[in-house]
C-alpha cells in the first residue's frame, strides 16, 4: 500500500518475491526455451487453507482473439468435490512405473515425480485434444531431466550448468528438468505437488507449439496460457481421473497456486520482457480460470484480456519499504476512511462501522454472533474490532525485498470485515458462505479503486499488494469468512472471489454469489 504526502502523491512500491530468478536458454538455433526459475523466496503459507466453520474452440489462440471478460460466466460454478485427506495428496502408492523414454533419468524422487506427472499429462491431453482442439495430441520427441550442477551437463546442444530451470524448447521438441536443484527445492520449500505444477505448466507451452500459436505471441500471453492449461490439467485430477496423483482442494489446491505464485514476476515489471510470467495474482487468476473452464478457455487467453485486467504495471520512483506502510492504529484509521469512503458510494444505505482495538487472545463478544481473531465484526453494535499486535505481524514483510506478504496482507483481513457492514446496510444476509465470498469480492473491487490515490493522505495500491491479498486468503480462511468467522468454501473459491471483485464492478458481486 502506498502512502502520499498529499492527495495526488502516492508511495512506491518494492520489490516481490520471486521463486525463480528466469532466463531464456538458446537452444539449437535461435529459439527460446520457455522457462521456470528459482531464487529466494518468503516461506510458504502454512497448511491451514482448509475450509472451517469455526472462528479460526479449436483454432489456435493469437493476440486477436476476443473473449468476454465481463459476464458472470469468467468462473463458471465449482462442483468439485474430493475425500482425499490432506496426508494422502501427492503421489499414489498403488501407481504404476511410467512406460517414457526419458534421458539422464535417475530414479530419485525428483525423477520419479517427473516421470509420473508427464505420463499423467500425456493421458490428459491424448484424452481431450482430439474434442477440445480437433486434432491427435503428440508427445514431445525428448524428454530430460539434468544436474545443474554438473559443469559438463547440456540439453539440445546448450550446457545446462548453473541452469536452474524447467523448460520447454520447441526448436528440439522437448521438455528438460534440473533435478539436482530446482525441483527438490519446490518440494522442499512447497510440496511434493510442486514440481508437477511446475512441468504442467512446460506442457502448457508443448500444446502452444501443436496448436501453432504465433511466434508474434507476447511472453505474457504465452505464460498466461500455460499457467491455465496447468489448472485445466489439476481439474481433471481433482475429478479422480488421475493414474499417479491424489488431489483436494485443501493442501492440494495449496500447492497448486503456491507453486505459481511464488514464480510471479518482481514488482514493476512491464509484462513485455522475454520472461515476464505475470504477478501473483495474474498466475493464480490464469490457473483457477482454466482449473474451472478448461482447455480451450486457456487457448483464447489474448493480449486484450491481460490488459483488461491490468494487474501488471510498472511503479514511478524509488521503491520504498518494499511498497508497505507501517501498520499503526493512524494508518489503518487512515485507510479504512478511503474504505468508508468507497462504500458510501457503492453500497446504498452502508453506515460507517466503528473501529476499534482489542488486546489479547479473545476478540470482544458480540450478541448474537460468533467473534473471530484477529478481526471481527459484530453486527450488533456496527462495530469492527482488531487486534494491532497481530495484524502487525501479519502485515509485516518477512523476507525484504523479496517479500510476497506484507502491509496488505493484514488490510485485506479488515476490508472484508467492512464490507460485510456494507452488505448489511443492503440488508443482505451476511452468514453463509456467500457472505464470505462476496465479502471478499467487495474487496476486491475497493482494490481495484485504490488504484488512483484516495483519500486526504493519498492512499493507493502498490503493484505487488494483490499479491499481499491473495497470499493471506491461502494462509486464512478469515478474509473470506461470514459474519461468524466462519466458512466451508473451499480455497479455490476464496481466491477466485477476489479476482471477480478486482476484474468486475461492486454490484456483479451478487450475480456471481446468491443467498
Amino acid at each position: 500500500m502506498g502512502r502520499g504526502t498529499g492527495p495526488a502523491a502516492a508511495l512506491a512500491a518494492g520489490m516481490a518475491a520471486v521463486l525463480l530468478a528466469g532466463c531464456a536458454v538458446t537452444v539449437t538455433g535461435t529459439a527460446q526455451a520457455r522457462t521456470e526459475y528459482l531464487g529466494t523466496t518468503t516461506p510458504a503459507p502454512p497448511s491451514t487453507s482448509q475450509a472451517t466453520t469455526s472462528t479460526p474452440t479449436t483454432r489456435p489462440p493469437s493476440t486477436s482473439t476476443t473473449v468476454d471478460t465481463t459476464s458472470s460466466g469468467v468462473f463458471p460454478t465449482l462442483q468439485t468435490t474430493s475425500g482425499v485427506p490432506d496426508d494422502q495428496v501427492g503421489l499414489k502408492a498403488n501407481a504404476p512405473k511410467p512406460d517414457l523414454q526419458i534421458t539422464g533419468y535417475t530414479g530419485d524422487q525428483a525423477d520419479t515425480i517427473a516421470a509420473d506427472t508427464l505420463a499423467d499429462l500425456f493421458d490428459y491431453y491424448e484424452s481431450i485434444f482430439q474434442d477440445d482442439f480437433g486434432r491427435k495430441y503428440v508427445r514431445p520427441a525428448h524428454l530430460v531431466s539434468y544436474d545443474s550442477t554438473d559443469k559438463n551437463g547440456k540439453v539440445c546442444g546448450s550446457s545446462t550448468y548453473q541452469f536452474v530451470n524447467a523448460f520447454y524448447a520447441d526448436s528440439c521438441d522437448t521438455v528438460a528438468w534440473d533435478r539436482g536443484v530446482m525441483l527438490p527445492h519446490m518440494i522442499s520449500d512447497i510440496g511434493i505437488l510442486a514440481p508437477a505444477v511446475v512441468l504442467s505448466h512446460e506442457i502448457g507451452h508443448d500444446v502452444q507449439h501443436l496448436l501453432g500459436v504465433p511466434d508474434t505471441t507476447s511472453t505474457l500471453v504465452l505464460e498466461q496460457q500455460a499457467d491455465c492449461y496447468a489448472g485445466a490439467y489439476w481439474r481433471w485430477v481433482a475429478d479422480g481421473n488421475s493414474t499417479y496423483f491424489n488431489f483436494n482442494q485443501t493442501e492440494g489446491m495449496r500447492q497448486l497456486l503456491l507453486s505459481l505464485f511464488q514464480g510471479h514476476d518482481p514488482v514493476g515489471s512491464s509484462g513485455d520482457g522475454d520472461n515476464d510470467h505475470g504477478n501473483g495474482f495474474d498466475r493464480t487468476y490464469a490457473a483457477t480460470l482454466g482449473y474451472t473452464s478448461g482447455a480451450v478457455r486457456c487457448s483464447q487467453i489474448s493480449q486484450a484480456e491481460i490488459d483488461h485486467r491490468g494487474q501488471e504495471f510498472p511503479f514511478d520512483g524509488i521503491p520504498q519499504q518494499y511498497g508497505n506502510v507501517d501498520i499503526t492504529t493512524d494508518v489503518l484509521s487512515g485507510i479504512i476512511g478511503t474504505v468508508d469512503e468507497y462504500f458510501g458510494q457503492t453500497a446504498p444505505g452502508y453506515v460507517p462501522p466503528t473501529l476499534k482495538t482489542f488486546e489479547g487472545d479473545t476478540p470482544p463478544a458480540c450478541d448474537g454472533y460468533q467473534s473471530s481473531f484477529p478481526v471481527t465484526y459484530c453486527p450488533t453494535t456496527n462495530t469492527v474490532s482488531y487486534n494491532l499486535a497481530e495484524l502487525q505481524r501479519i502485515g509485516t514483510p518477512t523476507a525484504g525485498w523479496e517479500s510476497v506478504n506484507g502491509d496488505f496482507s493484514a488490510i485485506v483481513l479488515l476490508v472484508s470485515r467492512y464490507a460485510l457492514a456494507a452488505q448489511a446496510s443492503g440488508h443482505s444476509s451476511i452468514t453463509g458462505n456467500a457472505a464470505g465470498l462476496r465479502a471478499l469480492c467487495y474487496a476486491g473491487t475497493w482494490a481495484t479503486w485504490m488504484r488512483n490515490p484516495q483519500g486526504p493522505d493519498g492512499y493507493q495500491l502498490s503493484p505487488n499488494d494483490l499479491d499481499k491479498a491473495i497470499y493471506e486468503i491461502v494462509s486464512s480462511p478469515l478474509p473470506g469468512a461470514d459474519a461468524n468467522g466462519a466458512t466451508t468454501a473451499t480455497l479455490i473459491e476464496r481466491v477466485q472471489a477476489f479476482d471477480i471483485g478486482v476484474t468486475h464492478q461492486i454490484t456483479e458481486c451478487f450475480d456471481f454469489y446468491t443467498g
